[in-house]
C-alpha cells in the first residue's frame, strides 16, 4: 500500500468521524429540545440519514477508495444529505418558533 493511499484512507475516516459526532450533537441538540420544550422532534428519525450516509461511504469503501463515479453510493450518499438537511430546517423552525 502506498503512502498516499494510506493518507486517503486516514482523512477518509477522519472526515467520516467528523460527520458522526456532528450527526450525534443535532440528535442530541433536538433530544434536549424535545425533552425541554415538551414539543415533539421526533429525534430517532435522524438515524435514517446517518445510515444512509454511513452505507454509502462503507459502499465506496468496499469497492472503490475515489469518491466518485458510483451511482449507489452517490444516491445514498445524497437523500441521507437531503434527510439530514430537512431534518435540520424542521428542528430550527420548531426551535426559533416558525416564524414566517
Amino acid at each position: 500500500m502506498e503512502v498516499i493511499e494510506l493518507v486517503k484512507i486516514i482523512l477518509t475516516i477522519y472526515a467520516w468521524a467528523v460527520i458522526g459526532m456532528l450527526i450525534v450533537f443535532l440528535c442530541r441538540i433536538a433530544y434536549f429540545y424535545e425533552k425541554t420544550s415538551g414539543q415533539r422532534v421526533g429525534y430517532y428519525f435522524l438515524f435514517l440519514p446517518a445510515l444512509l450516509l454511513a452505507a454509502g461511504a462503507i459502499w465506496y469503501l468496499v469497492y472503490d477508495r475515489e469518491f466518485i463515479g458510483r451511482p449507489i453510493s452517490d444516491l445514498l450518499l445524497c437523500s441521507g444529505g437531503v434527510l439530514l438537511c430537512l431534518f435540520g430546517f424542521r428542528l430550527q423552525e420548531l426551535m426559533t418558533g416558525e416564524r414566517r
